[in-house]
């Protein structure tokens, strides 16, 4: 049949791409606007359709593709990425992968989709991407299709890479070793189509088959490059969209699986038909065989909460069984070499399971940590928003108009507190939600457009009568998957299933704004005009605010369990603890080259700024809060990301049989290369820090290092920081060996820091004097126990003592107890400089084996995005500024923390006055496996009862270590200091102040003797 002109074509692959699954963006952008650096989650897993799958020829790693325009190969037993390659990303649909396959011999992965600026405006964009597969590096890319590649397959002896595509051209590329790519363009061969979805090698090699969505099924022969005529049988699939094929694990059948249901086998040598299968009443996402004559069936749409995989016996057409592990659509299928393991790709989560088609025995599941968010609700007068992740309505496609349930709240900042941590939800009745309804005016979403696809038509009713209808397509999202009223019913915002989210007038249903960030399906808003805010959730796991007369993306937050991130579209960004390590920037080399991906966490030292995501909330604008807190830094992120962070790896020496007892020998690679940016290596062992490597050996490209471990399993992180202030972090697990001799004892250095005398504050705090009561006391009686109860497990103990004098000499039954344990002429004021120095030199002297405690209590004031420590000699310029250089800037501090080698503790009692919390405290020491202990967590002050005469945080360290912590006859141990430590502040305040402790990654030792 003659081929229409290239508008058409345009046209149907258009209305394809509607069809199938309504999940490829159409939008697009010119090359030349696209931006080099896009914000990206990494959660782990994919977070879009997976479009392909295919084990590794060996059967130990499964090769995944997908359309958030990454490639990840899996350790499938372990669980975890092995590695993920990244191509060029563009805007839209521009980097979307649609199909990969791995070369027999196991060394090359293909890749094929949509890889241009736009839809039919600068093509090509179905060029072939070869990487390989050990590195993820960009071998070579193969240029000829020009319209999106949607399927590839090599041959079974790996000469012959065949691609089809939008074109409905198969392409047949040879192995070539005088080309420069390794490959030639051998063979063109005609599919008489716009669409050729699925094709595969059969027979051995020696036949080709192909499926199109417009014109049934084809089969060549290879070796001639000749088409086989098919049968009749094969005439009524030309009516139908064909969207699956699978080869049978002997190559002597092919079978099909079409949009109505249908599966039929075919003879591989002639195309004649062999059997047709039970019909489904879903779409037939994709087709595998198995091992024992199976045939695996995958629900690709309409699926509910029935269909999901079903396993048929080709010979006898007997359903075996029903899989249904996936809570959505599978559209990606593979079995491993044998067929005794079948993978499948989908559902709500996006992930891949591993099973056994035998028995329907899951093997392994494969995704990342996040979670489509279904549910939004907001409480505009107390500032607080509201999600939930659960399915409103498993049993049916889609329900926009039920409303799902929420279960987790975060109260939002304002001039008067700060952020706090997501918290479980106890009152939903307290929060507005959609509204479907108001007034007059209300929302009905139907089936609709040439697919019926379900809610693809929203009717705006008045008075109950339907004045105005917006029909969705392939331009404005193909459904109407969330929607709301505003502005009284005179507006509306409606959300489509590929991220497109547009504001319309009721009366004309005409476009009125459009709010652009979301990547995947819209699943819930709400808009509060009272907060100026538009809140959304989406299949792409994240919650997003709006300004709802703007429409500027201020915020985008993604929640992880105990993990959670939110950041600014300029970059800056605020986590818990591991949160800045899902999130980062991919960064374009070029279109053949693979791509760059840093994270955030690399970057924290620009970027981390939970002050400029607060600001940015309460302005209701991103924008405002750059200019107002960094003003002319606009192109920071832009400069920062086009350096490259110090890349190197590392791994357990081979030789370990001339390591030192206590040992074990690790060898970071790519020293050569990382050397020239990386100002120095920094190495901790479980926790305890053993300080840099400058003074190693280096042996050509190779870094030697002996790392100090304790007995059991050792987590060692090695981290480079190079002249940019990027942070690249490596880890391996050894296993010490043990020895016979015990492990000398180290020695405990113990800093305290207590201020309780502010003469040049008087009127500073609320019009009163800043003087404390209790800090000078804290810091003493924290020695006192420390050198009672903990120095005993120590070789000696040190200390520094930087208090009060006046303060400590008016108890002198006090000051006698300090002066036993702490030389009476080592006794210092707290004053800037002296804190400045001799905290410094103090943590200079710890060796490896030894821990340092540092204790400090006084108050704490925020400046702008920095923290500062207010020293006894602290003071204002004038009412409303401080003069900085009186204060002790808390980061030299960290600095001096971080620096010391060993073990390191931090105890925090400055956080007596609402402004003086200052999450850098905590996550600086996070990210160095630092052992925090602080007395606030966000929005809390420290409290002080006289009772007790001390402050409540500290009073509960002091029980604890003297026992009341204990859990064992061991002693009080590090977890059990902590939880006692917890339940006893939240007690004594009646749970108005709850403390902060991190102890991520740390041993559970012995802090006190019992």
């Amino acid at each position: 049949m003659g081929k229409p002109g290239i508008t058409l074509r345009l046209m149907r692959a258009c209305r394809w791409l509607a069809m199938a699954g309504a999940l490829i963006t159409s939008s697009a952008a010119r090359a030349e606007d696209a931006p080099d650096f896009h914000l990206d989650l990494d959660t782990g897993g994919h977070t879009a359709r997976i479009a392909d799958l295919a084990f590794t020829p060996d059967g130990e790693d499964v090769v995944s593709a997908s359309d958030d325009k990454t490639i990840r190969i899996w350790d499938w037993q372990s669980g975890v990425t092995l590695r993920t390659i990244r191509g060029y990303l563009g805007n839209g649909s521009d980097g979307k992968i649609f199909a990969v396959t791995v070369s027999p011999d196991g060394k090359t992965i293909a890749a094929g989709g949509y890889f241009g600026a736009g839809l039919g405006d600068k093509p090509p964009y179905g060029d072939i991407r070869l990487f390989d597969f050990a590195t993820g590096k960009m071998k070579a890319v193969l240029k000829a299709a020009d319209y999106a590649t949607y399927d590839l397959a090599f041959s079974p002896d790996g000469k012959i890479l065949a691609a089809g595509g939008g074109d409905g051209i198969v392409y047949l590329w040879r192995l070539d070793d005088k080309s420069a790519t390794g490959w030639t363009l051998d063979k063109k061969l005609d599919a008489d189509s716009w669409h050729i979805d699925k094709l595969a090698f059969a027979a051995a090699g020696t036949r080709l088959a192909a499926t199109t969505t417009d014109n049934g099924i084809r089969l060549w022969d290879v070796a001639k490059g000749d088409e086989i005529a098919l049968p009749a049988d094969t005439e009524p699939l030309r009516d139908v969209s064909v969207l699956a094929l699978a080869i049978s694990q002997d190559g002597s059948l092919f079978a099909t699986g079409s949009k109505d249901g249908q599966v039929q086998l075919w003879r591989a040598a002639d195309g004649t038909l062999v059997r047709a299968m039970p019909k489904q009443d879903f779409l037939i996402g994709s087709l595998t065989f198995a091992k024992g004559s199976r045939l695996v069936a995958s629900c690709g749409y309409r699926c509910a909460d029935k269909h999901r995989s079903v396993v048929w016996n080709t010979d006898s057409g007997e359903k075996l069984l029903d899989y249904s592990g996936h809570d959505g659509t599978v559209y990606a299928s593979a079995a491993n070499a044998g067929g005794s393991l079948v993978a499948t790709a989908g559902g709500t989560r996006n992930a891949i399971q591993v099973w056994d088609p035998a028995t329907g025995e899951r093997k392994a599941l494969l995704q990342g940590v996040g979670e489509p968010v279904t549910a939004i609700g907001i409480d505009p007068a107390n500032g607080i928003i509201a999600w939930g992740n659960a399915n409103p309505c498993p049993e049916r496609v889609a329900c926009p108009e039920q409303l799902g349930a929420l279960d987790k709240r975060l109260e939002l900042p304002t001039t008067e507190r700060f952020f706090d941590d997501p918290q479980p939800l106890t009152e939903p009745a307290s929060f507005a939600r959609a509204a479907l309804s108001d007034g007059e005016w209300s929302l009905h979403a139907t089936v609709g457009g040439k697919d019926a696809l379900e809610n693809a038509v929203l009717e705006i009713a008045n008075g109950g009568k339907v004045v105005r209808s917006i029909e969705n397509d392939a331009i404005n999202g193909f459904a109407h998957s969330a929607f709301t009223l505003i502005d009284n019913g005179l507006g509306l915002i409606t959300g489509g299933n590929d991220g497109t989210l547009l504001e319309y007038k009721a009366a004309t249903a005409r476009v009125s704004g459009e709010f652009t960030g979301h990547t995947g399906e819209i699943n819930a808003m709400v808009a509060s005009e009272k907060a100026g805010l538009l809140v959304t959730g989406s299949a792409d796991q994240t919650v997003r605010l709006w300004n709802l007369k703007t429409h500027e993306l201020i915020v985008s937050m993604f929640f992880a369990g105990s993990q959670w991130i939110a950041w600014m579209p300029q970059g800056y960004y605020y986590s818990s603890d591991e949160g800045d390590k899902l999130i980062g920037w991919h960064v374009n080399q070029d279109r053949d080259h693979e791509g760059r991906f840093i994270r955030a966490g690399q970057l924290k030292k620009y970027l981390w700024s939970p002050e400029m995501v607060r600001r940015a909330i309460i302005l209701r604008s991103a924008k405002q809060a750059v200019q107002e807190m960094r003003p002319g830094v606009d192109n920071e992120l832009q400069k920062l990301l086009q350096r490259k962070p110090p890349e190197f790896g590392i791994r357990l020496a081979d030789d370990q049989s001339k390591v030192r007892d206590g040992y074990v020998a690790v060898e970071i690679t790519g020293t050569k290369e990382a050397g020239a940016d990386v100002a120095g290596f920094s190495i901790l062992s479980n926790s305890r820090n053993v300080g840099d490597i400058a003074t190693r050996s280096v042996d050509g490209n190779k870094t030697t290092v002996e790392v100090p471990v304790e007995d059991g399993q050792n987590t060692i992180r090695i981290t480079g920081i190079n002249e940019y202030g990027y942070l690249t972090e490596r880890s391996v697990t050894a296993l010490a060996r043990k020895t016979e001799k015990a492990e000398a004892k180290g020695k405990l250095y113990v800093a305290v820091i207590g201020v309780d005398k502010y003469p040049f504050l008087t009127d500073a705090c609320s019009g009163h004097a800043c003087d404390l009561r209790y800090p000078v006391d804290d810091a003493t009686e924290f020695l006192k126990v420390v050198a009672q109860k903990s120095a005993p497990l120590f070789s000696s103990m040190e200390t520094l003592v930087l208090v009060n004098r006046e303060a400590l000499d008016e108890s002198p039954d006090k000051a006698q107890q300090t002066y036993t344990v702490a030389s009476a002429d080592n006794i210092m004021e707290p004053d800037s400089h002296t804190i400045d120095d001799q905290l410094a030199d103090f943590l200079d002297r710890p060796g490896e084996h030894d821990t340092t405690i540092v204790f400090v209590a006084g108050h704490g004031i925020n400046i702008d995005e920095d923290y500062y420590f207010i020293p006894t000699d602290g003071r204002k310029q004038d009412a409303d500024r401080w003069k900085r250089s009186s204060l002790v800037d808390w980061g030299d501090v960290q600095k001096s923390v971080e620096r010391a080698k060993g073990m390191r503790f931090m105890l925090l009692d400055t956080c007596h006055a609402a402004n003086a919390f200052n999450p850098r405290l905590e996550k600086d020491a996070q990210d160095a496996r630092i052992v925090v202990f602080s007395a606030t967590a966000a929005n809390n002050t420290a409290a002080e009862l006289p009772e007790l005469g001390h402050g409540v945080f500290t009073y509960s360290i002091l029980e604890g270590l003297r026992g009341k912590a204990k859990t064992s006859d061991g002693g009080v141990t590090l977890f059990g200091l902590a939880d006692f430590i917890s339940h006893e502040v939240v007690r004594l305040t009646a749970s108005k102040q709850k403390p902060f402790y991190y102890v991520g990654g740390v041993e559970n030792i012995v802090l006190a003797e019992p």
